[in-house]
């Protein structure tokens, strides 16, 4: 019945639920309270790079402890950010409360990714990615659309982030009912030897590329949608949540697939998808847009998909807690210097520029993968 997993695929879409409904909003909030593009890159960077002192040591520790107890604590410092930015709007106090957010949402994601992949015991894996996967997105466009509606209600974004810091309180509690998972001994040495293979180099690479368009959404995507599309906060909602709930159908598709092509097709589909589909949502009408955006988000989900049936197959069960830490630390690295290079730019030359440029970003590693299958994987 995988009663384990459906436990924990349920509390994860409702724990990234609450933290992405109002994910894309971010940047439009702190625009409206004066912060500048630079200002804006500073709040998303500094908050990721915070949280990579803490994705490492957390993955090896899921290996050694409990993961529902590091889960716990992630939750609780989601929480403070939440609660503390819808009390404190000074730069300084905005900057703290999203540092002690991007910790607790990195120590999270290894943590939950962790308990996953360790409860899927390497067996039926599709179907599991299938059921983690697909209810994470739904839940994920639904917060949207929901928060996107209540935003339109003039309802302040403050009093919203108020009531989500709750909702992660309450959940903090939730945590301690899940599954215990796996432990081992901490030995270096052989994390080093999972790593230090070609086709494992290769993947983290593929996962920096792909990671730096998350660094341009989160300061420049919402910003797109209210100032050059000129949509309304419901819309934005709607329009991001629509696209992200497909994502649910997507990932049980395409999880599905891998029993009939090759692991390495799901990955060029990915690449390419997610490239031209982030390029041509710049479309100024909107609904042309949202069809790309679509697009897009389906190359995302097969990519997801991807990564998440690579970790399970490449790497040991009792080492997955600190691999998955190396995982998520390439994301976040991608990421960071994504929000670092994209804030200021959006600001300056447009916030469609950021877009049309990762999507050329995830071109190149389309172009890249294909290199690497036929010189290195073919000959081997």
């Amino acid at each position: 019945m995988n009663k384990p997993i459906w436990k924990l695929s349920a509390f994860n879409s409702a724990v990234k639920m609450l933290i992405m409904s109002v994910s894309f909003f971010w940047a439009i909030y702190y625009k409206s309270i004066g912060f500048s593009g630079a200002e804006i890159g500073i709040i998303f960077g500094l908050a990721t790079i915070t949280g990579l002192t803490t994705v490492l040591p957390s993955g090896f520790i899921n290996d050694k402890f409990k993961s529902k107890d590091l889960i716990t604590i992630a939750i609780l410092l989601l929480a403070a950010q939440f609660i503390g930015i819808s009390q404190f709007h000074s730069f300084p106090s905005v900057l703290f409360f999203a540092i002690l957010g991007g910790i607790g949402q990195n120590l999270y994601t290894t943590s939950a990714d962790s308990l996953f992949y360790k409860s899927t015991e390497k067996k039926n894996v599709t179907h599991k990615i299938a059921i983690y996967q697909s209810l994470n997105y739904f839940a994920l466009g639904l917060g949207m659309i929901l928060s996107g509606s209540i935003l339109d209600l003039n309802i302040p974004f403050e009093q919203l982030i108020l009531g989500i810091g709750g909702g992660f309180i309450v959940l903090s509690l939730i945590a301690r009912t899940l599954q215990s998972n796996i432990t081992a001994d901490f030995n270096f040495l052989n994390y080093k030897a999972d790593l230090l293979r070609p086709k494992v180099l290769f993947f983290m690479f593929i996962v920096f590329l792909f990671a730096i368009h998350f660094g341009a959404e989160a300061t420049s995507y919402g910003l797109f949608l209210e100032d050059t599309l000129g949509l309304s906060k419901k819309l934005v909602g709607l329009y991001m949540g629509l696209a992200i709930f497909l994502m649910g159908i997507w990932s049980i598709i395409f999880s599905k697939s891998l029993k009939f092509i090759k692991v390495k097709s799901l990955l060029f589909t990915g690449l390419i998808l997610s490239s031209l589909g982030h390029v041509l949502m710049t479309h100024r009408d909107p609904i042309y847009s949202f069809i790309f955006r679509a697009f897009h988000e389906a190359g995302d989900a097969a990519m997801f998909v991807f990564f998440a049936y690579g970790i399970t197959k490449m790497f040991d069960i009792k080492r997955l807690g600190g691999n998955t830490g190396i995982f998520t630390f390439t994301t976040i690295l991608g990421a960071t210097i994504g929000s670092l290079m994209f804030g200021p730019m959006g600001e300056k030359f447009g916030y469609q520029v950021p877009l049309i440029v990762t999507g050329g970003i995830l071109a190149l590693g389309f172009v890249l993968a294909l290199i690497f299958n036929k010189l290195i994987l073919v000959k081997r």
